[in-house]
């Protein structure tokens, strides 16, 4: 038990350490280091700590929703769409031509800026929004000669807070929701007041935060992209359309949702293959999607798996669940969630809680801790992965933001949009 608790300590602060100071390494700082951090310290808990190989083995082959490889399968096919859709210049195009009717108002930018990520998240996840809206809010704010910090936070926090609607925003809701059996439908039914709650609160506290900011006038007009290849953007949408309406029904129709987005993202590849050879294209927009999924999320998912399983052999997920519930569960979760994320990442806190929430199940528990989950993202960089993601992209945009002021904005932002968001579940019982 103690060399699982060090092992488990050790690896947390190396991984923080690593977001924080050194994310990745290389001439081109391509390669990552931080989702490594965790699969070395699965690998020790397996010779050191109170895990065998064998329990692991059997936990990834099993047959069920909380199976860490059908997680993986759901949330990279997931982004296949998404990917090919931004080669397309589709995110570009869409957000061109809503910013084109703003005007020279800063105010009208936000709303509309607010409304396209919104949207784009529920649709797709939150991650994503993150890789393809990031450089292009860079890009805008630099030429209109207006500060990027508010539309970076806005950004941020939308793709965070929306991505609680659907099961499909958030790896943790796709975790949480498999341990407990949430269907697509029921999930969708009782989140939708707590999301709603959340952006609302969110968009009124951002907009109390950034007011000053947002009065100076815009520059410049915004640049309207253009789609660059219109048959692939179309099999693309059409195949994202398709997988969130069979995603919706696959309770009903018995086929796992992981074998539907799998299923759907090959074919969404081979019909891009087809369309790109018919016209004697090259596949390079292909491959680019394909290279920019974020596959760093494989090793850092297995490692922290690993990790917790290790911690609930040794009793400490038991030992958490006697201590956690104080006062109104609902909260506790919540808040205890939120915190956490910041301390194990969001991922593995989910894995971690799942098993702590299956002690004594309730599901409006579940849901808080879900709800804590995305909004936990808000606090610090190494929250959530697209925390990390967002923070790497803006380096690479010589966006100076410190990790101080991350914190501060952050938790004027998460504490209400928290409390907001868990009285609607509270309310609804």
């Amino acid at each position: 038990m103690i060399s699982t608790i060090i092992i488990a300590v050790v690896t947390v602060a190396l991984f923080m350490t690593s977001v924080l100071f050194l994310p990745s390494i290389g001439k081109d700082g391509k390669f990552k280091i931080y989702p490594l951090i965790p699969f070395i310290g699965g690998i020790l808990m397996i010779f050191f700590g109170d895990l065998s190989l064998k329990q692991v083995l059997a936990s990834f082959t099993e047959n069920t929703s909380v199976n860490p490889i059908k997680i993986l399968v759901l949330f990279l096919s997931m982004t296949v769409y998404s990917l090919i859709l931004d080669r397309t210049g589709f995110f570009g195009y869409i957000s061109g031509v809503v910013l084109k009717h703003t005007g020279h108002s800063q105010y009208a930018v936000f709303f509309s800026l607010y409304a396209v990520i919104a949207v784009l998240t529920v649709f797709t996840s939150n991650d994503i929004v993150i890789l393809t809206f990031t450089p292009f809010i860079c890009n805008f704010c630099r030429s209109a000669k207006i500060d990027v910090i508010p539309y970076l936070i806005m950004e941020f926090v939308v793709a965070n807070t929306w991505s609680i609607l659907l099961l499909i925003g958030n790896p943790t809701n796709i975790y949480i929701s498999g341990a407990f059996d949430i269907s697509f439908g029921e999930y969708f039914v009782h989140m939708v007041l707590p999301t709603v709650a959340a952006g609302v609160v969110s968009l009124l506290v951002m907009l109390l935060v950034f007011g000053r900011r947002l009065k100076k006038p815009i520059n410049t007009q915004a640049e309207i992209h253009t789609i660059n290849d219109k048959p692939l953007m179309t099999v693309a949408l059409s195949h994202l359309i398709a997988c969130i309406v069979l995603l919706a029904i696959s309770q009903y129709t018995g086929i796992e949702m992981w074998l539907v987005s799998l299923g759907v993202a090959i074919s969404a590849v081979l019909s891009s293959i087809v369309i790109l050879a018919v016209r004697k294209k090259k596949l390079t927009p292909l491959s680019l999607a394909i290279k920019g999924m974020p596959f760093e999320i494989v090793p850092f998912v297995i490692g922290m798996f690993v990790i917790v399983m290790a911690l609930d052999n040794a009793g400490i997920t038991a030992f958490l669940a006697e201590h956690i519930k104080l006062g109104d569960g609902i909260f506790s979760y919540g808040f205890a969630s939120l915190f956490s994320s910041n301390l194990l990442n969001n991922i593995p806190m989910s894995v971690l809680f799942s098993k702590i929430l299956s002690v004594s199940p309730s599901m409006p528990d579940v849901y808080a801790t879900i709800i804590g989950s995305n909004i936990g993202a808000f606090l610090t960089p190494i929250g959530a992965l697209a925390g990390i993601m967002w923070s790497n992209l803006i380096k690479e945009n010589d966006v100076k933001f410190s990790v101080g002021k991350f914190v501060v904005y952050g938790a004027e932002i998460a504490v209400p949009t928290m409390m907001a968001s868990l009285l609607v579940v509270s309310a609804l019982g």
